[in-house]
């Protein structure tokens, strides 16, 4: 008889940070908020507002479709469509579950995550562009500090 498996369970914001590493040229943020997680997982879990508050290159973002086939009864799979600033558009999948969004599209990938810690909640972005040159892009904006606004604007969704 063999000993079962260790099982070893990451938090969402671990899980964020472990995707972000995997993927090249990604840029990951992550900070600790004064805001109870629930009134932040609230907000984020509405994407159709939170995702073009928080991402300025996004106009608008309107779910289309809902799998309701997801296997776990927590999690929804969305399908949504983006609008940006210069009218570029893009199709997104979405992976949304409590702690947990994870969008792609063909030329985009990125996420959110969250978990309580302390007296408030540990927030963790990232996100990435698929295509020649994305890797530039992505650093251009974390150099001057694109994912520290993100949570910029999140602290002034929900502070009062």
């Amino acid at each position: 008889m063999t000993a079962p498996w260790p099982v070893a369970e990451l938090d969402p914001v671990r899980r964020m940070r472990v995707l972000a590493a995997s993927i090249p040229g990604v840029m990951y943020t992550e900070e600790h908020l004064r805001i109870p997680y629930e009134r932040v997982w609230a907000y984020v879990d509405d994407v159709e507002t939170s995702i073009p508050a928080l991402i300025t290159d996004i106009r608008s973002f309107r779910v289309v479709g809902r799998d309701t086939a997801a296997p776990d009864p927590a999690e929804k799979r969305l399908t949504a469509k983006a609008a940006g600033l210069l009218g570029n558009r893009g199709d997104f999948e979405v992976v949304l579950k409590p702690g947990w969004c994870l969008m792609q599209s063909r030329l985009v990938i990125g996420g959110m995550a969250a978990t309580p810690e302390g007296d408030g909640t540990r927030f963790a972005g990232c996100g990435g562009l698929r295509f020649a040159g994305g890797r530039l892009l992505v650093a251009m904006v974390a150099a001057t500090g694109g994912g520290h606004r993100m949570i910029k604007r999140l602290r002034q969704e929900l502070d009062d």
